[in-house]
């Protein structure tokens, strides 16, 4: 059910963009509305909150102080 909305939502959006000739106005927030869809369905399947997705982002290992990813190198 919720697949047949975003795809009528999707035709009506690439209709007006055909229709108005202003189709990146309307194709991109198109695009990124069924990526957010996306993975809005994606974390509902797995039984866990969005946010629970952006937690477990792997923070960046730096390769120690003074090192050439250090972003206070150059600082006294």
């Amino acid at each position: 059910m919720a697949v047949l909305i975003v795809f009528l939502i999707l035709v009506v959006m690439i209709g007006f963009a055909v229709t108005l000739a202003v189709g990146w106005i309307v194709i991109v927030p198109a695009f990124l509305a069924v990526a957010f869809v996306a993975w809005l369905a994606t974390a509902f399947v797995r039984g866990r909150a969005p946010s629970d997705m952006l937690r477990r982002t792997r923070r960046p290992e730096l390769l120690g102080p003074g090192g050439p990813d250090d972003p206070e190198r150059g600082r006294p």
